[in-house]
């Protein structure tokens, strides 16, 4: 056995004498842990055309320990390390002149691990894969001398449109998972999603907590396209395993050239003696890690985006409209949504792809829009939805640069979709895209996405490949737009949070939450996402209307308060005494946005077991980096008036508030407490010590 010290935490190499090698993790500080039970389970998790399956009832269920698996034997382990990092590199090598490499890297500060696994074809013939694990965790869990009866729980998150991250948890004994009394027959819970919204039912994250010995092992996966995530057990002994999704699952089957290798998508790994909040919160620092110099910031700006107010009927006319309205209240971005390029006839709805300006709602073109919205103080954005032709588009009939699934042309709902991967669908949304942007002066670019392709395409070995490859494709597109528009900010959105994974995400300098733009769930929704996204990125809408209460306003501008504030709405039609809850509200978001760009959240109270049913209240604590907090309290449906209490760390005061109409807000025994007379109501309080 070797053990490596990661920062605060060990990794874990077990070889068997037969060479075999499983991988694991435990807190650096842990004691009583034990290696000796179970059976070998490796650490890389690969499978070929032709191989043999698990003996157990495995076949079409998973590919775990798979013969090909088992025929991997360990040669070497490589630690590099320098002033800002740690790599470990564990190499294995099967009789049939196949070569892995386990890539862990550590960098120093950070409380999550960074994997991936490679592979090299070193043989002389070519050889078809078809499942490949990014990473393997096994042991566990090492605290207990046996299966750990009633101590093992699997958490996830759900997703479905417009309701992003609801956090399940189920006990292993739930999930069926025990061993079996003869410790035969493979237990497996799998779970991920095929197509190209990859947050379509789960996010790809697992943690399992072992709730006697108070360990989280937890990870989340950088999967664009087609991912799975299997809980497997054969003995005394729990694995996660992750990756791509495999040929059973998401049709992936891949061939390595003699001589020629692969790389996985990376997984976020780590492990802590903390609370699942802590522990949600430690895997954040890998997307900390990836930010780009411009993205480390302290403030963030405040949004205007006009798709609430017009509902897809942007205009000059209307958004000089909006400018002479909002102009002068601190909006730092002025974002035309969709419906720009509309047909006069058709519509915008399934026109995507072919990229016209309509001329009847913008007869200087945009260039002068633009033009207005700097002098209003404001940089401008535009949507697109590059990847897709609508059905009423004039490209809908370029069939040689669709994706087709066995020679037909794909079709989902109402679109089609550019195959990324070739050179003239560069070149069109070059020209379409990239030089539109350069040429009237935007800065900001919300890229869309409202439907999938599904298990895969042709034009690859298999139709989960070619899925790979066209999104992978998609991903250097939005890399060449950052490169090619000086100053240029990146809205990642798809049909809300359908993209809401680290590779994704990662691309981003903004993130849609939720499509869910004016509904009473919202800061639910926008809550649970700070579990799996940084705030700082997760844009989040604020939607006014001009028959919302006062204290609607500041529920709405509270709520957005969990991220990146987008208002919209009837900004027209509001009063007087609106405008100045609103312009309360926006100010008071730029005074607590150093705390949510740089801070961490603690939850309080019951779970919403409806997001549509809203019950008693839910409140958070952000305690930021600059020795200040943030409280945001929203009470749901309840009887009579409320007074809740939120624990808080010792020495805060009340700063600011900001509320509607009135609150009794103090602090006394550590805690801070608010009364409410009414639902759906929010109140927002910055304290300092």
């Amino acid at each position: 056995m070797k053990i490596i010290s990661l920062g605060d935490m060990n990794a874990i190499y077990v070889i068997s004498p037969e060479g075999l090698v499983s991988f694991s993790m435990v807190p650096g500080n842990a004691d009583g842990a034990r290696w000796e039970k179970g059976r070998p389970d490796p650490m890389v998790q690969i499978s070929c055309l032709g191989d043999s399956s698990c003996i157990g009832f495995a076949a079409g269920m998973t590919r775990h320990n798979s013969g090909m698996t088992m025929s991997f034997t360990y040669v070497s382990q490589d630690v590099t390390e320098t002033d800002q990092r740690k790599e470990i590199t564990t190499t294995l090598k099967s009789p049939d002149g196949m070569r892995l490499e386990h890539v862990v890297i550590y960098k120093k500060g950070s409380r999550a691990l960074r994997i991936f696994t490679k592979v090299y074809n070193d043989s002389d013939t070519d050889i078809t894969i078809e499942a490949l694990s990014s990473m393997s965790l096994s042991g566990i869990t090492p605290f207990a001398g046996d299966e750990a009866t009633g101590r093992l729980v699997l958490h996830r998150f759900r997703s479905r449109w417009s309701a992003e991250g609801r956090h399940a948890q189920d006990s292993i004994e739930d999930l069926m998972l025990e061993p079996s009394w003869a410790r035969f027959g493979v237990r497996c819970e799998k779970f991920g999603t095929t197509g190209s919204m990859p947050i379509r039912g789960y996010f790809p994250f697992a943690a399992v907590e072992d709730k006697e010995a108070g360990v989280i092992w937890a990870m989340t996966l950088a999967a664009s396209s087609s991912w799975q995530i299997e809980a497997v057990r054969m003995d005394e002994n729990l694995s996660i395993t992750c990756g791509i999704a495999d040929y059973e699952f998401g049709h992936w089957r891949k061939v390595i050239e003699a001589g020629s290798s692969f790389a996985t998508p990376e997984c976020y790994v780590t492990v802590a003696a903390e609370d699942f909040e802590m522990v949600c919160d430690r895997l954040l620092d890998v997307q900390k890690d990836k930010l780009l110099d411009n993205q480390r910031v302290k403030d963030l700006p405040l949004f205007f985006n006009e798709y609430c107010t017009t509902w897809g009927e942007p205009s000059e006319e209307n958004i000089d409209k909006i400018l002479a309205v909002i102009k002068g209240r601190g909006y730092d971005y002025f974002v035309i949504d969709a419906g720009w390029y509309a047909d006069s006839v058709k519509g915008w709805q399934d026109n995507m792809g072919d990229w016209r300006v309509a001329s009847d709602l913008f007869p200087n073109g945009l260039k002068s829009v633009v033009k207005k919205i700097n002098d209003a103080g404001m940089k401008a954005g535009i949507w697109f939805e590059l990847e897709v032709v609508g059905k009423d588009a004039d490209a809908v009939t370029d069939t040689p640069h669709l994706l087709t699934r066995d020679g037909k042309v794909i079709i989902s709902g109402t679109r089609r979709f550019w195959d990324m991967r070739q050179k003239w669908v560069e070149d069109y949304l070059t020209k379409k895209v990239i030089d539109f942007l350069n040429d009237n002066g935007f800065k900001y670019i919300k890229i869309d996405y409202n439907d999938t392709i599904g298990i895969g395409c042709d034009g690859a070995e298999s139709y989960g490949e070619g899925l790979r490859q066209c999104v992978e494709a998609t991903r250097k597109f939005y890399e060449k737009i950052r490169r090619e528009v000086p100053g240029i900010a990146i809205e990642v959105c798809s049909s809300g949070g359908h993209r809401l994974e680290p590779g994704f995400m990662e691309l981003a300098d903004f993130l849609s939450f939720s499509d869910a733009h004016e509904e009473k769930e919202i800061p639910v929704i926008a809550a649970d996402l700070q579990s799996l996204i940084l705030p700082q990125k997760s844009q989040i809408w604020s939607v006014l209307r001009a028959s919302d209460p006062l204290k609607r306003i500041a529920y709405s501008i509270s709520a957005g308060m969990y991220g990146a504030l987008c208002i919209s709405g009837d900004v027209f039609d509001l009063s007087k005494e609106q405008w100045e809850v609103t312009d309360e509200g926006t100010a008071f978001y730029k005074k607590v946005s150093p705390i949510i760009a740089n801070g961490v959240t603690r939850m309080y109270g019951p779970f919403q077991t409806s997001n549509r049913a809203l019950k008693d209240y839910q409140a958070s604590v952000r305690y930021g980096d600059n020795g200040k907090a943030l409280a945001i309290v929203h009470t749901f449906e309840h009887e009579g008036p409320q007074e809740i209490e939120i624990p808080l760390e010792e020495g805060y005061v009340v700063e600011d508030v900001f509320e509607a109409e009135g609150h009794d807000i103090r602090i006394s025994d550590s805690c801070l407490k608010i009364g409410f007379d009414q639902a759906f109501d929010a109140v927002a309080v910055l304290l300092s010590r």
